[in-house]
């Protein structure tokens, strides 16, 4: 069989499982299905509108409305392009370097070009999906605005295709290269240049704009020179993002009945040329990189078998003390699980990459926000920044919590009976989970508000009021995440990523954004003073209405705190989980 034919095979054998989920996932819990589907057609309805609604507002803007609009566009597919490169590279390296379906393919008769091209398709597809579903109300909200005819998607689809594979491709060149050719401690050494160059680019771009700031009072046109200045890297035509976002610019003008086919056969031959570099990488560099990996695992695990070899990490995890804390705090068993669920993650690459890049990009962030204070002179306009800030953070950690916190209990996989025979009770490995996870995750999270409060000079009590919420809101979204983990579980899969994109995954991040809303919305209504009367009153707390927003905001989280965890632990008592393996 050819290479084509076999990957075919494939797609049509994953195609017929895949639906044969789908059908038993509607049958089995219909509400559920129905309350996903609600909601995707709920966020689909009000992200059109937010949409239509900010691009309209740049357009009203004076002499300068079209061209933000357009570097929006330009700037939004720029991101969306590291997006997807980052998250196929990540997904990738998953699903071809520690995934046991890996190593099953390999044993059959296919080639290694076949299983790489397949598991590249595969990550292209689980990455992929979810930035259309994004760009579909934002196009359709572009497209309204200038008024374009119904043949304008059908443009969009012809470039959004090449671009999506030239993306896809690239991440998988980069993965395959990276595994290939560099070892654990080249990467990480590249890792930390490419993040100390951009540290010092931005703290160099800092000093520069508050130096500007200092020295006279910033004109308009100055000021939008500026702000533009900061987005060019997203225009260079050197980059796919910027021929596709050219292409469906150009094909919004109404002086341009088709545009010029420049940007649009760029992406068609690179797209072209990607597929037939990641068809070659797939021959002669896939095999190769599949047993250097398992070679470097081996390694590692010698090295960590002596301690003064092993990582600080590691190390510090070692210690007679630390392990003696540990034990004093939450007993042996306990600490003996959090010290393992600790090292699985540091020691595996693609969770602490993305959990570092999504914090670091926040703490960044939150370092940025002093230099929006300079420009905020009224009350109402600071707490508005300050809520948006504390809803950018929650967001943030609720889908940190949906990727890493929801699988780790279906990441215990057919090793769970271990778990069930020893000391440890299965229902107090829920807790532990949660207490961990809550730890871990709500205190970096705390320490990024705080900079943000004050970065925006917002006084100790009001930083510690949002340090508090976002440490509520750690304590839901950790238990929602460990609670419906248990309760939709998914044992046969060691690949994170598949574990989330599935039923529980989905009804998580969902879970997540509805109690995020509420509870956002009764914070902000418990300071409804500020941003009517445009006054700061340090006596809010005695008005019954802010009482009563408070109390429904720590009703809210009990709730979402108690009833998955309660109801986990019972499953777990019930061995309806034990003996499925």
């Amino acid at each position: 069989m050819s290479t084509a034919s076999q990957w075919l095979l494939l797609f049509r054998i994953h195609l017929r499982m895949a639906g044969v989920k789908a059908t038993n996932s509607v049958k089995s819990s219909r509400l559920m299905s129905g309350t996903i589907l609600l909601f995707l057609i709920a966020y689909t309805v009000t992200a059109y509108w937010l949409f239509r609604e900010g691009l309209d507002y740049v357009a009203r803007l004076p002499a300068a409305g079209a061209l933000l609009s357009d570097r929006l566009i330009y700037v939004m597919f720029f991101c969306f392009m590291m997006m997807l490169v980052f998250s196929v590279a990540v997904t990738s390296y998953i699903s071809l370097y520690r995934n046991r379906d890996t190593r099953w393919l390999l044993t059959l008769p296919i080639s290694h070009r076949t299983i790489f091209l397949w598991k590249c398709f595969e990550s292209a597809m689980f990455s992929g999906w979810g930035l259309i579903f994004i760009l579909f109300p934002l196009l359709l909200a572009f497209a309204q605005m200038r008024g374009v005819s119904a043949g304008f998607f059908f443009k969009v689809i012809l470039v959004l295709v090449p671009f999506l594979i030239l993306t896809s491709s690239l991440g998988s060149l980069i993965l395959v290269a990276a595994v290939r050719f560099l070892s654990r401690r080249q990467l990480v050494i590249a890792t930390a240049l490419v993040g100390l160059v951009l540290a010092g680019s931005a703290i160099q771009t800092a000093l520069v704009n508050n130096e500007i700031n200092q020295k006279e009072e910033l004109s308009a046109a100055f000021t939008f020179q500026r702000v533009l200045h900061h987005t060019n890297i997203s225009v260079n035509r050197a980059i796919p993002s910027t021929w596709v976002s050219g292409a469906i610019v150009d094909w919004t003008r109404s002086y341009r009945h088709f545009g010029s086919l420049l940007y649009p056969t760029l992406l068609f031959s690179n797209a072209l040329f990607g597929l037939l570099l990641v068809f070659r990488a797939g021959g002669s560099w896939f095999y190769q990189s599949w047993n250097r990996s398992l070679q470097q695992s081996a390694f590692s695990a010698i090295r960590r078998e002596s301690y003064h070899s092993a990582p600080p990490v590691e190390q510090f995890f070692r210690k007679p003390t630390t392990n003696r804390l540990l034990r004093l705090l939450v007993g042996r068993p306990n600490a003996a699980i959090s010290r393992k669920d600790f090292l699985t993650f540091f020691r595996d690459p693609a969770q602490w990459v993305q959990f570092s890049l999504v914090f670091g990009l926040l703490a960044i962030y939150a370092s940025g926000l002093r230099q929006m204070n300079s420009n905020i002179d009224q009350p109402r306009d600071l707490y508005l920044v300050a809520f948006l800030n504390l809803a950018v953070c929650a967001l943030a950690l609720s889908t940190l919590t949906t990727r890493f916190v929801f699988p780790q209990f279906s990441l215990e996989g057919r090793k769970l009976w271990i778990l069930a025979m020893s000391p440890l009770k299965m229902p107090s490995l829920v807790v532990q989970k949660f207490v961990t996870s809550t730890l871990f995750s709500g205190m970096t999270i705390i320490f990024i508000l705080l900079i943000g409060g004050y970065n925006l000079q917002l006084g100790w009590a009001d930083s510690i009021f949002f340090a508090i919420a976002i440490g509520l809101l750690a304590i839901g979204l950790n238990a929602l995440a460990v609670g419906l983990g248990v309760l939709f579980p998914n044992l046969q899969e060691s690949n994170a990523a598949k574990i989330v994109s599935g039923f529980g995954g989905t009804l998580c991040l969902i879970g997540s954004f509805i109690y995020i809303l509420l509870f956002i919305l009764l914070l902000a209504w418990a300071r409804r003073d500020v941003f009517l009367s445009n006054e700061i009153s340090h006596d809010w707390m005695k008005s019954p209405r802010s009482q009563a927003s408070i109390a429904a905001a720590l009703f809210i989280t009990t709730l979402v705190s108690v009833i998955p965890l309660l109801f986990s632990q019972k499953k777990l008592k019930r061995l309806e989980i034990i003996s499925v393996l």
